[in-house]
């Protein structure tokens, strides 16, 4: 059944949005663009498909413009106190995926809602985990040692897709995992000065395998601290 655009008025409390009235009576509030990109006028009849694609891409909007405020939040916070001193510009904060979809679940989005509006922000750039797994992966090297192992499956825990796990993780280089491993392994070893060399070798060894690094790394630092 159609009905007729009877009214369209600027929105007082949402100066980007507008009302539309349909049959002489308030109807809903959407932003500005989508009126114009769905041909709105006035005396126009719309079938209630293109209210119900109307009302859905409104939607989308508000989540997209939710995860975008929230994208520039840390940006934001770093320079509303204009007394403080002059700071280097701050970065966005990346989200993953899986962040943004629970920020967005929380607003009270539907699923469509959240799906369409995550699928459109990946293509846009604004949600990269790739980035997010290798900056997390920088400052956990720096912060908190880990073998790739490890590494790999906290990316997974918070929400990294497998695939970009594994092929992010895969970057770093060999040499370089062997050199925090034995970093780690150095400062380890002072708690093992008591014991029987293959008591020490065996807790070692269990050491840094859970702490993710491999087998053949693990033996190829044992090899140099005993």
């Amino acid at each position: 059944m159609k009905q007729k655009i009877t009214n369209i008025q600027a929105s007082p409390e949402l100066p980007s949005h507008q009302q539309l009235f349909l049959n002489g009576s308030p109807f809903v509030v959407v932003h500005a663009s989508l009126i114009e990109k769905f041909g709105l006028r006035i005396g126009l009849e719309i079938e209630a498909e293109t209210i119900e694609k109307l009302i859905s891409a409104d939607e989308v909007m508000r989540a997209k413009n939710y995860a975008l405020r929230l994208l520039r939040e840390e940006k934001d916070n770093a320079t509303a106190d204009e007394s403080e001193e002059p700071r280097p510009a701050a970065k966005p904060k990346i989200y993953t995926k899986n962040e943004m979809e629970q920020r967005l679940e929380r607003e009270g989005f539907s699923t469509k809602t959240i799906g369409t509006a995550i699928e459109e922000l990946i293509r846009s750039g604004h949600i990269r985990d790739r980035k997010y797994a290798e900056n997390w992966i920088a400052r956990r090297q720096k912060s908190n040692p880990r073998g790739k192992m490890l590494l790999k499956r906290e990316l997974v825990d918070k929400g990294i897709d497998k695939e970009t796990a594994e092929q992010v993780v895969a970057k770093v280089e060999i040499e370089d995992e062997t050199k925090v491993a034995l970093q780690i392994a150095q400062k380890r070893v002072n708690q093992y000065k008591r014991l029987p060399i293959h008591v020490a070798k065996r807790r070692l060894y269990g050491f840094l395998t859970r702490r993710g690094f491999g087998s053949e790394t693990v033996r190829h630092v044992l090899e140099q601290i005993f």
